[in-house]
């Protein structure tokens, strides 16, 4: 099949580096893939070595640039158009009004645009996306398809103790601490106060805790004032650890004893998986598909302080559980969510938007790449 994708992300985040895994898959099953892209993009340095058609945009308005790419893509002879972004959708929108494009949207956040609507299919990342469009009328039920990101655990092992040892020396934090940690822009979605609640409660029981937050971090940004309070308690005084942005954030995670998402919403985020691909337990929110990859016992509300923090507490007096869940955790995105299981469903619902669309479907004859994935 001959697919475009059309990512109008530039910068290095999670709508990338999933589309990026995306795209080396589909190559290595043997589609012909074309991928427009934002000049610089981070997305395209990762498959610059790739087998992929590369089309530059800046994702004008401009008739002339919508023009220019269109004209690449006929060229190109695209069987389906497949967009990740909110400009992004603009210009598949405008592909189907043109040409009748086959057209997917994959909804890697809740934006209430009426972009969907022209769509002949939808990728919603979890059941919380699907429910989110459905009941606000935008997309239709059977239009849409709750598929997660895919994963490849092989490219990221478990972590040694060599490993884990060697990031807290980085990180500056003694072996025998016991480090809470999170990736991700800190703020108000994320709460990563109520990770300093959390800490805060570790304290109190006598647990000689850190918390290390990777990621950016501005002072003036929504939500900050309360996790400024929670930084100013005496009590956290050398305790938390603002590493900013990261190039070795994956690393840096190895030297965790376990990963804390306490965000508010979330779509499928990817953090909490490249903890666990690493053998880190993970304490979730239930938000996204969190729910779908961890065990009931680690997944609660938001905002409850109390049930994490006293999660967390058991993993610290019980290191057998801890290992224990941290390998689940890894066979868990090993085989939900390896490229070998998602791609299939992804092939499924570029099919519906060839059919819906009245176009002959023209796959590309090639043996899929066989992998072992093991349970």
């Amino acid at each position: 099949m001959k697919i475009a994708h059309i990512v109008s992300h530039g910068g290095l985040n999670g709508v990338a580096t999933t589309t990026a895994t995306l795209i080396k898959e589909q190559v290595s099953a043997g589609h012909q893939v074309t991928l427009v892209h934002r000049p610089g993009a981070w997305i395209a340095s990762q498959l610059a070595g790739a087998p992929v058609n590369m089309v530059p945009c800046r994702f004008s308005r401009h008739p002339a640039e919508m023009s220019a790419v269109g004209r690449q893509l006929d060229d190109a002879e695209i069987d389906v158009v497949h967009s990740h972004g909110s400009s992004a959708n603009v210009y598949a929108m405008i592909f189907r009004c043109a040409v009748a494009a086959p057209t997917v949207m994959t909804a890697h956040s809740r934006q209430f645009q009426p972009t969907w609507r022209f769509a002949h299919q939808v990728i919603g990342l979890s059941d919380h996306t699907a429910r989110y469009y459905t009941s606000r009328f935008l997309i239709a039920k059977s239009r849409i398809h709750s598929i997660p990101n895919m994963f490849d655990a092989q490219a990221l092992p478990i972590a040694t103790d060599a490993e884990r040892l060697a990031a807290r020396q980085k990180l500056g934090i003694a072996p025998e601490t016991f480090l809470l940690g999170s990736v991700g822009v800190i703020g108000q979605r994320k709460r990563q106060s109520d990770m300093v609640q959390i800490l805060d409660r570790l304290l109190q029981a006598g647990c000689d805790a850190e918390l290390a937050l990777i990621g950016p971090y501005s002072r003036s940004g929504p939500g900050t004032q309360t996790f400024e309070r929670a930084l100013a308690d005496p009590a956290m005084r050398g305790r938390i650890h603002l590493l900013g942005e990261r190039q070795d954030a994956a690393d840096l995670v190895a030297g965790l004893e376990v990963y804390l998402c306490t965000s508010e919403q979330e779509e499928a985020p990817i953090a909490p998986l490249e903890a666990m691909a690493r053998g880190v337990p993970v304490i979730s929110t239930d938000v996204g598909n969190m729910a779908d990859l961890l065990p009931e016992s680690l997944i609660f509300k938001v905002a409850d302080i109390a049930g994490m923090a006293a999660m967390a507490l058991r993993f610290r007096g019980d290191p057998g559980l801890m290992r224990h869940q941290g390998l689940a955790g890894r066979a868990v995105v090993e085989s939900l969510l390896a490229p070998s299981a998602i791609l299939p469903r992804i092939e499924a619902v570029y099919d519906l938007a060839l059919l819906e669309a009245g176009q002959k479907h023209r796959r590309i004859v090639a043996p899929r790449r066989q992998r072992n994935h093991p349970t």
